[in-house]
């Protein structure tokens, strides 16, 4: 129950990082000479970064919509895996109170069981002093309160079993959420990793527009 679970704001972290188009930008100082048409300071370029091929592009932005949709299933994935520590919290706080209180109600049944079988001993001891009748009568004051203690006595044993084969099912769930947990959270990194090698290879590299808007219909259109 103490393992630690990536929160959605891990989950939320791993985002696409955008692509960028190519660009080149001329020397606002460069100027012109009217009589020769030539220019006296050369445009210069940025050094231009090659653009990324239609099928490049296809398999970047194609990867990147199956990461977001990864991400999107460990956000349910999360709730879930959250909504059950919740639970099992609930259950063993239900578990304790109870427990506590059972613990009370022993104390309580060996105290009345130590009284009768007092009750009988100080009977057996002092039989010989009494009367028959007396004797008869502490003798059935014995049985009564004998036979009335014995099915509180079986409740609780009843009771206390049955509480051990629940217990015993929270247990199970109790490791049943931790492999959960440790699941969801390599599913994270696993997710993490994925999206930081799609930054190596897609990240910020400069591509056509024209095949970036003909892409997003393919992905629309739930091509592959």
């Amino acid at each position: 129950m103490k393992q630690t679970l990536r929160t959605s704001a891990a989950v939320a972290a791993i985002l696409a990082c955008g692509l960028a188009f190519g660009q080149t930008t001329a020397n606002p100082n460069a100027k012109v000479d009217p009589k020769n048409n030539k220019v006296s300071k050369p445009v210069v370029d940025k050094p231009k970064q090659k653009l990324m091929t239609r099928e490049e592009l296809r398999s970047c932005l194609f990867e990147d919509k199956s990461l977001n949709d990864e991400n999107g299933s460990l956000k349910v994935k999360e709730k879930e895996v959250l909504a059950e520590r919740d639970a099992l919290k609930a259950f063993k706080a239900e578990q304790d109170k109870a427990e506590a209180e059972m613990q009370t109600r022993s104390k309580d049944l060996k105290t009345e069981i130590e009284s009768v079988k007092a009750f009988g001993a100080e009977i057996e001891a002092g039989a010989a002093k009494m009367e028959k009748d007396q004797l008869k009568a502490k003798q059935e004051e014995y049985t009564a309160r004998a036979n009335a203690l014995q099915p509180r006595i079986d409740a609780f044993n009843k009771e206390r079993n049955e509480r051990v084969e629940k217990y015993k099912g929270f247990n199970d769930r109790v490791d049943a959420h931790a492999k959960a947990q440790d699941d969801f959270n390599e599913a994270v990194e696993t997710l993490q990793d994925k999206r930081d090698d799609w930054k190596k290879r897609c990240a910020n590299r400069p591509y056509d527009e024209a095949d970036e808007i003909a892409i997003k219909k393919e992905i629309a259109a739930g091509k592959k």
